[in-house]
């Protein structure tokens, strides 16, 4: 059941494309994943040895989005005897070394000389900033950037590194990356690093069908995150996004991945509100499609224009270097499936 909507009748056009472009829904496996985080952190703090986790998902799941929500409640501060920083985010970079991830991660704390000394003296200065900052828990994206991208080897030595790191520091540290990176913890000589990450989740997208078939519970799911979002559009009217077909054509277009639903969404709103249009309708959800996703799905339909009895829903080629491109869900679907539910 959606919410009662707001007025927005007298701002502004720009205020209300603000809005729409800081929309969030909290939808929960999203939750939680956030309490498994929250755990890792603040129990780390008591723990004999600091509760650290793996956080695999495919490109578009919202792991980027996790982690920003996360931080969000805990801000850079700046004392008298310098800035703390309870939650450092920082990335590794492609085939890391030690000296390239220590480098990264010095720059995300802010060091101007990030890049500068041998990677030993680098990695003496990131323990102290950790220690001075009172940096409570590191999340590190892009975990995959620790198998070599030509030979597809597990890279050691950074490895040992990260494991040396989070036994000097007693830090807690979340991985993110795509499903597979977790490959680089199950590694013949990786145990002790292994032993640290015994928390795995997955960040999986919205499904809708189980086993070749709709699955209710799936598109009941979806439908509610959609419907979520319509809640929080600066618009009188409600775009009906969770409408069956409506939902059956984001999923086409999607297959059920966050940030591509929110990127349609948020391009439609910035369009519709310039138009002075009262909802989000097809043909402005099309646009939206055509501008922001045509140039990555070139061979797909445009789902909110195609006619509907046209559309199945096709897996997307997923990023696993074992990728057998096969649809998660077991099957196609077609819409004469969905008129039937």
């Amino acid at each position: 059941m959606s919410k009662k909507r707001r007025d927005f009748s007298k701002m502004t056009k720009l205020e209300r494309q603000i809005l729409a472009e800081r929309i969030f829904v909290e939808y929960p496996r999203l939750t939680r994943l956030l309490e498994k985080v929250k755990h890792c952190h603040n129990y780390s703090k008591i723990a004999a040895d600091p509760e650290c986790m793996f956080i695999g998902g495919y490109c578009g799941t919202g792991k980027t989005t996790l982690y920003e929500y996360y931080a969000a409640d805990f801000p850079r501060r700046w004392e008298e005897d310098g800035v703390k920083i309870p939650v450092l985010f920082s990335v590794a970079p492609q085939s890391a070394t030690e000296k390239t991830l220590v480098g990264e991660i010095l720059e995300s704390i802010g060091d101007p000389m990030a890049k500068k000394g041998t990677a030993d003296n680098q990695t003496s200065r990131l323990r102290k900033f950790i220690k001075g900052c009172e940096v409570e828990i590191i999340i590190l994206d892009e975990f995959q950037h620790f198998v070599d991208g030509d030979s597809k080897k597990v890279l050691k030595k950074v490895s040992d590194w990260l494991k040396n790191l989070i036994n000097a520091t007693k830090v807690p540290i979340v991985l993110i990356g795509l499903p597979y990176a977790d490959k680089v913890l199950d590694e013949t000589g990786n145990e002790q690093l292994q032993r640290r990450f015994l928390v795995r989740e997955t960040l999986e997208p919205f499904g809708w069908m189980t086993g070749g078939k709709v699955d209710p519970d799936k598109v009941k799911e979806f439908r509610g995150f959609l419907q979520a979002v319509d809640d929080e559009l600066p618009f009188n009217e409600s775009s009906n996004l969770s409408d069956p077909k409506v939902a059956y054509r984001f999923y086409c277009g999607t297959n059920g991945r966050v940030n591509s639903v929110m990127v349609i969404v948020r391009k439609a709103a910035e369009l519709a509100i310039e138009r002075s249009m009262a909802k989000l309708d097809l043909e402005v959800l099309g646009e939206a499609y055509e501008e922001k996703l045509r140039s990555i799905y070139r061979n797909r339909p445009n789902p909110f224009l195609a006619e509907f009895k046209s559309l199945k829903i096709k897996p997307f080629e997923d990023e696993s270097p074992e990728s057998t491109g096969e649809d998660d869900d077991g099957g196609e679907e077609t819409a004469d499936d969905v008129l039937k539910t």
